[in-house]
């Protein structure tokens, strides 16, 4: 059976330590960053482009179709978005109104991601929804499985592309930590390069 090369699965390896360490925040970027790395992986590194949201949506919407409820390749490039850049879920293209990340230690269980309307008027603890910016369309999803959904994604597509050439010669430049440093760079000093 082929594997997943180990420069990916570092990356996934860390997700899942993230979450083990109920490092949650973190567990979310990194998972949203993936598709970024796989979509990129493709390219000619011969003739190197930038990912984008095009890129980031389509490698989504090609790898993830049932993974979801109700987020497309482009909305998950949103979320992306939000966190990366502004350390939130919001996104002024974004079709919901709030996003939450429903943690494993959490009574209430979502099943994969749903979609909650609040309505205007409603209060919750003495605050208006409008005043918590919930107003609208909330997307509930289950944080474990949102980190899993993307990481399953990619172990798929990785094996798919075990003989992609432009994947194969991209593999060795993605950033992970090197116990042994990175020679000729570093020699025995553990180095993230």
């Amino acid at each position: 059976m082929t594997q997943v090369s180990p420069e990916l699965s570092s990356i996934f390896q860390e997700v899942e330590k993230a979450l083990d360490a109920k490092l949650y925040y973190l567990a979310i970027v990194v998972a949203l960053s993936i598709p970024d790395i796989c979509a990129s992986l493709e390219f000619d590194p011969d003739n190197p482009r930038r990912a984008n949201g095009d890129t980031y949506a389509a490698w989504c919407d090609a790898n993830m179709q049932s993974a979801f409820n109700n987020l497309a390749g482009m909305d998950l490039f949103y979320l992306r978005c939000g966190v990366l850049h502004f350390g939130h879920f919001d996104h002024s293209k974004s079709k919901f109104n709030r996003v939450m990340f429903i943690g494993p230690e959490s009574q209430i269980r979502v099943r994969r991601d749903i979609i909650a309307t609040v309505m205007p008027g409603v209060h919750f603890g003495g605050i208006s929804a409008e005043e918590l910016r919930v107003s609208g369309k909330v997307l509930q999803i289950d944080l474990e499985y949102f980190c899993s959904a993307i990481m399953d994604a990619a172990r798929v597509w990785a094996i798919s592309k075990a003989n992609d050439p432009n994947v194969q010669r991209n593999l060795p430049n993605l950033v992970r930590y090197r116990p042994d440093g990175l020679p000729p760079f570093s020699i025995g000093v553990p180095t993230v390069a």
